[in-house]
Order: structure tokens, then sequence, then C-alpha cells
């Protein structure tokens, strides 16, 4: 094992230095102590204030007793809080079970009784639902602590603020030079029901998401005098790296929201003068279709970080014609970490187009059904292998065996390299509708519709048909006020140039699309499930 971990560490070294986002955290603090770090809706933390609150809460944890890989479950939206906590874990030892605070008792129970953790920190109440007597329904015996953020801290918590109010004297610090994990370790437990249902946990090693952030910090040219701004969930994609591990090792300044408002957003931005501002497709959308859009001052942003799914080539243009700014791409897996993302320099038709080219340190091969490697420009399904994307699934080895060959996991994805080893997505295996046995890829229909000037989203599924197996239905979410039929569609699809076997059968008009639990992805299971 030694011998394992000086590999590891030796082959990380070569990419960045052997720092995970703590140590980044008390450089910065030592280095530049009172330049601002965080800022959240409740308060706002110099990183000197970052090191000694994050210290605070390691060595109460430590108190309560947890032993080296101990298992903490944190369920909080983006804020101090939440970023405190991840900072703390990587220095008491311990692993994060990071949860969405969308989850509810169907998926956080499984998670709770497979994890087992020991400590939970999360808020009494959050936009009125109460999150700590949905604990008390499904807590297991091996939960002994709860951990209570904000103000509320109902008999039998310990409250996160009283822990942050502790000075920390530098005897006490020294414990935690001792019991800080490294590079190499996991520390956080990623939970997610992604686009598959049923909640999966990957046990994530530090270097894969340091790795992830330090490349996108090479790509998207973002430093230390930047400004970020998340409001997608800071535990997964571009806002677990480029934001939490990224802002530490930049030395940069965070905003953090706690929820995808098109105003609110707007308003942050400006008020904060934020230059980074990662999104999935679906928020891009709706921020261009914010009425007052040309009435907030965004002229700070510089760059738009599109993750999460497909983004359509009209938003994108319209993003960057609107906003100002620049669109870039990141592409990844909570079930094994970063994969691609673009670069500053790419042309507008790949930064828009593609995901990019694969980070370094990854090998992304495209395989026909047979497991046969295709030529570049050829559609397949994704392989991946290398030390950006080297997570696990936590205690379940079928699953790994069966997603893995040859080191290469499975994506489960369909996409195509372009001669500059640029990967395009086509779609999501389940994604993929087969219409009298011709593939047709989602996306193909998806980009051409949000073209419509009626149509603000549009995502396009398959349903079962006895005649041709599966027929496509193109479910639209239109503008204000718009109405939309079938025939004006299939006749807008045949006028760019669609072949006809890809029009969609059935149109569905929409006020909004079911979201996968984290709340930033369409749940294409569920569209389709609703569709009688």
């Amino acid at each position: 094992m030694p011998d394992q971990r000086k590999t590891l560490r030796d082959a990380v070294s070569r990419y960045m230095p052997l720092k995970t986002a703590a140590d980044f955290c008390d450089d910065n603090a030592a280095r530049v102590g009172e330049k601002e770090a965080l800022v959240d809706g409740r308060r706002r933390l110099t990183w000197a204030q970052m090191a000694e609150l994050s210290d605070a809460l390691a060595l109460a944890l430590l108190d309560l007793g947890l032993e080296r890989d101990g298992r903490v479950l944190i369920q909080m939206p983006n804020s101090a809080e939440l970023f405190l906590a991840r900072l703390a874990c990587e220095k008491a030892g311990l692993r994060l079970v990071t949860v969405a605070p969308s989850l509810r008792r169907a998926e956080l129970e499984p998670i709770i009784r497979f994890t087992r953790p020991e400590v939970a920190i999360l808020p009494a109440e959050y936009r009125g639902f109460r999150h700590l007597e949905l604990l008390e329904q499904v807590r297991v015996p091996d939960l002994r602590h709860v951990l209570a953020a904000w103000e509320e801290v109902p008999a039998g918590c310990l409250s996160v603020e009283e822990i942050f109010s502790r000075p920390v004297p530098a005897e006490r610090r020294r414990r935690l030079s001792a019991t800080r994990y490294g590079v190499e370790d996991v520390c956080q437990l990623a939970t997610t029901s992604g686009s598959t249902g049923v909640p999966k946990c990957a046990a994530v090693p530090l270097y894969t998401r340091l790795l992830t952030a330090w490349m996108h910090l090479q790509r998207f040219q973002v430093g230390e005098d930047d400004t970020l701004c998340a409001v997608t969930a800071i535990i997964s994609g571009v806002a677990d790296g480029l934001v939490y591990n990224g802002v530490c090792q930049a030395g940069a300044r965070v905003v953090l929201v706690d929820r995808f408002d098109p105003r609110l957003t707007c308003e942050t931005v400006t008020r904060e003068r934020a230059n980074v501002l990662p999104l999935v497709p679906t928020m891009i959308s709706r921020l261009l279709a914010l009425e007052d859009l040309d009435d907030h001052d965004l002229s700070s942003l510089r760059i738009v970080v599109s993750h999460g799914s497909s983004l359509p080539h009209d938003v994108g243009h319209a993003a960057e014609a609107r906003l100002g700014c620049r669109i870039m791409q990141g592409y990844g897996s909570v079930d094994c970490g970063g994969l691609c993302a673009t670069s500053w320099d790419d042309r507008p038709e790949v930064r828009i187009g593609a995901v990019g080219r694969p980070l370094e340190g990854n090998e992304i091969r495209i395989m026909d059904g047979d497991g046969h490697e295709l030529p570049r420009g050829e559609t397949g399904r994704l392989w991946v292998r290398g030390l950006p994307s080297d997570a696990r699934f936590l205690d379940n080895p079928e699953l790994n065996a069966r997603r893995r060959a040859d080191g290469f996991l499975d994506l489960q994805e369909w996409g195509r390299m372009d001669e500059q080893g640029n990967i395009y997505l086509m779609g999501r295996d389940q994604d993929l509708i087969i219409r009298g046995g011709q593939n047709i890829f989602p996306p193909d229909l998806e980009n051409l519709l949000v073209r419509h000037p009626k149509v603000r989203e549009a995502a396009v599924v398959g349903y079962a048909d006895p005649e041709m197996g599966e027929r496509i239905a193109a479910c639209v979410v239109p503008e204000d006020g718009a109405s939309l039929t079938l025939e004006e569609v299939t006749e807008f699809l045949r006028d760019q140039g669609l072949a006809p076997f890809k029009r969609p059968d059935r149109l569905e008009v929409m006020d909004g699309f079911p979201k996968v639990a984290s709340g930033d992805k369409v749940d294409k299971r569920a569209l389709r499930g609703s569709l009688t």
C-alpha cells in the first residue's frame, strides 16, 4: 500500500502540487489572510477566517469521537457551512457524505442505511421543509450526533454557530497536522440520483476533483483576481471542481447562492461583480428569458461555464451575445470525475458545440457495440480512464466490474471525437430513441427546436409504439403567451433540413420540465413516464 500511494502521488505531482483544498486554504490564510474569500447570504469571510472556522469545525468533529475515515453526512444548500464542512473533513481525516437538500425520504433513507454516517450536519428548516424532522424519521443507531446549522438549534442538537464561535488555541490546531488527508485519500462520498433513478454513491479520491479544478483554472484562464459565483451545487459538477477546489487553489473569491433564480442571479453578479458563473443549459435559457435582463449591469461577467447536460447551440450563441461573455464547457460525471473541458482560445463553434478535449491524464475512447474502437468522426459509446476520472462506486464491486473494462469506465454516453480531439455529446444510453430500427439522438432535434422563436426550452424523448418500437415526442416550454402546434414544429424542422425519420410524432407543450433530485438537469425518465 505505501508503494501504491507513492506511485499515485508521483503521478498527481506531474500536473499539480500535492495539496488538498484545505492545504491551499491554509496557505491563502498565511499569504493573503485579510483578502475576502467567501460571501453567502449570511456572512463574509476572509481567508484567515476560513482557515480558523474550518479548524474549529474539524476539531469539534474529532472531539465527538470520530476516528479516521469516520462518516459525516451533510445536507446543505450552497452556504459557508457547506464549504467549511468540506474543508473541515479534509483536515480531520473524515469522509463527507454529500446529499442534495432536495432529496426526500425515498432517497435519503437508503443513503443513510448504506453509508452509515455517525454525524449529520443540516439546517432544521430550509425553504419551508423540516430537514431535521425527516432525519429523525430515517435515523439509524450509528448516527449519534446532529449538528444544526443556522439560527434554529432544536433540543438534542449541537450548534454549528456555537462551534464557529470557539477560539482555537495553537496547541489544539496542531492536532490536525496528524489527521488531515492527503491528495490520494477518499474524502467525499458523493450521492446522486443522476439520470438513472436509484441513488448510488461514489468514493471520490481528492486528487480527481483537485486535478479537474487545476486544469479548469488553466483552460478557462481563471485566477486569484476573479470572483466566482456558484448557483449550482458545490458538491458536484463544475461547481465542485472549479468553485470549491479551484477557488482554494487560485486564492480567488467565491459568492455562494443557495438556489437558482434568474433575477437573483443577475442581482448577485451585479452586486458582487462576479466574473465566472457556472450554469446548466436550462438555467442559461431561463436567464436569457428574463424580461429585464438588459437592465442588469453584467459587464463584470467574463465566463459562463455550461455543464450538466448538452448546450443547445443557439442558446450558447445567444448567451454570448446577450451577456457579453465567453461560453466555456466542462464535462464530467459524479460517478468518476472530470472528463473534458473547452479552452479559452478554442474557436466559438468548439466552445459552444463541443465539451472540449479530454483533461490531461484522461484517455477517452469511442467504441462500437462490440467493444471495437471507432475512428474519429464516428459516433459510439464513450469510455474513459485516467487520474481526473478515477473515482469508484462505494462498496459495489459488481457495479464497478460491470461498468469497467481494462481500466476504462463505460460512461453510458454516446458521442464522437473530431480530428483535434474535441468530444461532441449525442446523448445518454437511455435517451437514445430507436424508431423503426433507426437511431435518433435527441440533441439533433433539441438543438433545432430551440431555434424556433416560440420555444424557450426543448427536450426530446421516446415513447413505446407497437408498430415502430418507439416514436418521438418533442416536449417544449414555450415563450410566454405563445401557442404551438405539431404542424408548425414539423414545418419548421423540415425547413431546417432535418431528415423525415427524425421529425417528432407528437408535441407536448409544458409549463416546465421535471428535474433530477439535484434540481439542475431535466429528468428524462420522469418526462417519459409523464407521457400517456
